[in-house]
């Protein structure tokens, strides 16, 4: 169990967000992969990525193995995975440093685990560049098949959830917002506990405030996320959305229109995958076919067909051209969910 204290202050700057974005969707999604109490709510979409991705075998999944690791504040909020993928990207190396050995502590902190993590046995993002870019590249690949088949119903549940609680913040003020939140969350003045079991840590928002970010994935134990570099941005908490088999049956069941379906069937398979990469983010000719793992001539031939067919525009960018899809591409893509 967690617990936060706030003063009227915390209180007054308390917000909830709608969502971290896909990439930080990614990021939970890695962690409830490997919780041994979440495979029954989530087994059919836990069989799934692991049939469709590197998520079992990749060992930069050990640095998900808990929810310790603070990428959130690094990323901040992103509308798209390749904006995080790109904040992750330029993030400086003593920031990740800072956070890996946060992470280390955040075990011992909130886990009481004191062997050692796994999450150091594989490489370094912080200083090998060859490391961070094979790190983008299987959050890339785990995105697709783990979120993006999903992101259509999940973003409006997440949206829901915010009104639902920002309504009450707006009408009634923060202690009543605190108050209504689901039963793991329990208000007692001037104290917010978060979790069951034994205490494991308290947090002191020192005037921070809280942000509250609705979450699809985020299964773990309850950790608060400090941004170490500005020291007025709230304490980061998420809140889990799926809390029973019916969020799992309305937001990670769908038809499956894999590579037998409507859409390859529609484009050909080579163009339906341009399509939905194209639909991770806005990407140069260069950044696609690193998506598809294709050549740049291979890459520009097949955006010079998607937008000849109105689905996606380029536009110039200095020396560089960017690729973004259309309202028509975007319609045909969340109609036919292809996944890679």
């Amino acid at each position: 169990m967690l617990r936060i204290t706030f003063t009227p202050q915390d209180l007054a700057k308390t917000r909830i967000a709608a969502t971290w974005g896909p990439l930080g969707e990614t990021l939970h999604a890695l962690t409830t992969l490997q919780q041994p109490h979440s495979r029954a709510l989530f087994g059919a979409w836990r069989h799934e990525v692991h049939a469709r991705s590197p998520a079992r075998v990749h060992p930069a999944s050990s640095l998900f193995q808990e929810t310790v690791l603070d990428l959130f504040t690094v990323t901040g909020a992103s509308s798209s995975v390749e904006e995080g993928i790109e904040a992750l990207r330029a993030a400086p190396a003593e920031r990740l440093r800072t956070e890996l050995q946060g992470a280390v502590e955040a075990r011992a902190r909130y886990l009481r685990r004191t062997d050692p993590w796994a999450g150091v046995a594989w490489g370094d993002i912080a200083h090998d560049r060859a490391d961070r870019e094979e790190l983008l590249m299987f959050l890339r690949n785990v995105h697709r098949v783990a979120v993006a088949p999903h992101w259509p119903r999940i973003l409006p549940r997440l949206r829901a959830e915010q009104t639902a609680h920002a309504l009450r913040l707006a009408q009634d003020g923060p202690e009543a917002m605190l108050a209504g939140l689901p039963p793991e969350f329990r208000w007692k003045p001037p104290t917010l506990e978060v979790g069951q079991g034994a205490l494991t840590s308290t947090v002191d928002l020192e005037g921070r405030g809280l942000l509250l970010v609705p979450s699809a994935f985020c299964q773990t134990r309850p950790i608060p996320y400090t941004d170490p570099v500005d020291d007025q941005a709230p304490v980061l908490l998420f809140l889990p959305v799926i809390r029973g088999v019916s969020d799992v049956t309305a937001l990670l069941t769908s038809s499956d229109h894999g590579v037998d379906g409507a859409l390859p069937a529609l484009l050909g398979r080579t163009r339906a995958r341009t399509l939905h990469a194209i639909g991770d983010g806005p990407c140069t000719t260069g950044q696609l076919a690193q998506r598809l793992r294709a050549s740049l001539p291979t890459a520009s031939e097949q955006a010079s067909v998607l937008r000849k067919a109105g689905l996606i525009t380029t536009t110039r960018r200095g020396s560089a051209v960017l690729h973004t899809l259309t309202p028509l591409g975007s319609a045909l893509l969340n109609g036919h969910h292809f996944q890679t």
